[in-house]
C-alpha cells in the first residue's frame, strides 16, 4: 500500500464514541460505568470509560471534584485486607484487575485507597521473587503475562516497589527473551522454539513486557527479530487477528512493531509504516461505522484496545491519523492496559 492520506476518525470521535459512553453509563453519578450494556456499575466498566476518555482527550473537562468521585468508584472495588482490586465480569487474573485499576487512577493523578499488602509475599527476597514468577503458567503466555506485568506495574505506579525487585525483574526478562524472535517463549520446548515460528499468543504476551520496558526507559532485546515476526503475523486486512475490526491484539502488534523498529534505529521503518496504513484502512472503516460499533463493542473492554491502537499510530505517524484533537497513548503515562 503506497497511498498517502490521512485516515479520519472524526465521526467516531464526535458521534459514535459519545454514544458508546452513554450506553455503558450505569446512570447513577459521575464515574460509574458498566462492563455490559445496561449492567451494574463495575470496576472494568468504570476503568474502561476513564482510560478511553484519557486516550481521546475528552478527560480534560473533568473537574477535580469529578475526578475524586471517579476515583472513589474505582476504589470501592478494592479489598482493604490485601490491596487487590476485585475482578468482576471478566476472566482476567486479579493482578490484571489491580494493575488496571491502579493505572486508571494514575491517569487522573489519584491513588488506591489501600496499600498493596500482597506485595510482601513477592518482593521481600529473591527466593520469593523467583517462586512468584515460576508459579506463572508460561505455557499460556498471553493471559499469564497479565500477572507478570501486572505485579510490577502496580508497584511502579504506586511507588511500592523497590530497586532490588525491579532490577531482578528485568534481569529475568532479559535472560528469558527468545533470541530468534524477541518474544518470550518460555513455555514452549526448545525443540518447538527451534522448529516453529512464534504465534499470535506469544506476541500478545510479550507486549505486556514491552510497555514495562518503556516505562523504565529500557530497550528490550532482539528488536529486529520482534519487527520481523510482528510484521509476519499481520493479516491481509491489517489486523493481527482475522476479525472484521480492531481490538487489543492490534495494539499489541503496532506497539511491538513500531517501538522495536525505533529501538533498532528504525529498522524496516517503511515496511512498518505500510503495516500501520493497512491497519488504519480497516480501523477507519470500522470505527466510523455506527452499526459495527454498536454490534461489536457490546462490553466496555474491547474498544479500549482499538482506540489505543489508533493512538499509537498517531503518536509515531501523525500525518496518517486525523482526529478533532490529538489522541494520547495512555501507556506513555501509566504502564498497564
Amino acid at each position: 500500500m503506497s497511498e498517502s492520506r490521512s485516515f479520519d476518525f472524526t465521526v467516531f470521535h464526535e458521534e459514535l464514541y459519545p454514544k458508546w459512553l452513554l450506553r455503558i453509563n450505569s446512570g447513577r453519578s459521575v464515574g460509574e460505568y458498566s462492563y455490559k450494556i445496561k449492567g451494574p456499575t463495575s470496576l472494568y466498566g468504570t476503568c474502561d470509560a476513564l482510560i478511553s476518555r484519557y486516550i481521546t482527550g475528552t478527560i480534560e473537562d473533568l473537574s477535580k471534584n469529578d475526578q475524586q468521585k471517579w476515583a472513589n468508584t474505582i476504589n470501592s472495588f478494592q479489598d482493604e485486607e490485601t490491596g487487590h482490586f476485585k475482578n468482576d465480569y471478566t476472566n482476567h487474573h486479579q493482578e490484571h484487575a489491580t494493575a488496571y485499576a491502579v493505572a486508571a487512577l494514575y491517569l487522573i493523578d489519584q491513588e488506591p485507597a489501600y496499600t498493596m499488602k500482597w506485595k510482601e509475599q513477592i518482593i521481600r527476597s529473591r527466593s520469593d521473587m523467583r517462586q512468584w514468577i515460576e508459579s506463572v503458567n508460561w505455557k499460556r503466555i498471553w493471559p499469564s503475562s497479565h500477572v507478570v506485568a501486572g505485579v510490577p506495574s502496580a508497584l511502579a505506579l504506586t511507588g511500592e516497589g523497590n530497586e532490588k525487585f525491579f532490577d531482578w525483574y528485568f534481569r529475568f526478562l532479559d535472560a528469558e527473551a527468545d533470541p530468534n524472535s524477541g518474544y518470550w517463549r518460555r513455555g514452549s520446548s526448545k525443540i518447538r522454539q527451534k522448529l516453529f515460528k512464534p504465534r499470535r499468543g506469544e506476541l500478545g504476551g510479550s507486549f505486556h513486557f514491552y510497555f514495562m520496558y518503556e516505562h523504565f526507559n529500557r530497550e528490550w532485546r532482539y528488536p529486529k527479530k520482534v519487527v520481523d515476526h510482528t510484521l509476519r503475523l499481520q493479516e491481509e486486512n491489517g489486523l493481527w487477528r482475522n476479525r472484521k475490526g480492531p481490538t487489543f491484539i492490534d495494539l499489541d502488534g503496532l506497539f511491538a512493531a513500531i517501538r522495536s523498529s525505533r529501538n533498532a534505529n528504525w529498522y524496516r521503518k517503511s515496511e512498518v509504516e505500510e503495516a500501520v496504513k493497512r491497519f488504519l484502512v480497516t480501523a477507519e472503516r470500522r470505527l466510523n461505522d455506527q452499526e459495527y460499533v454498536e454490534n461489536t463493542y457490546t462490553s466496555s473492554h474491547g474498544l479500549i484496545g482499538a482506540i489505543a491502537a489508533v493512538a499509537e499510530c498517531q503518536k509515531w505517524f501523525k500525518a496518517l491519523v486525523k482526529t478533532p484533537h490529538p489522541w494520547k497513548q495512555s501507556l506513555d503515562k501509566a504502564c498497564f492496559i
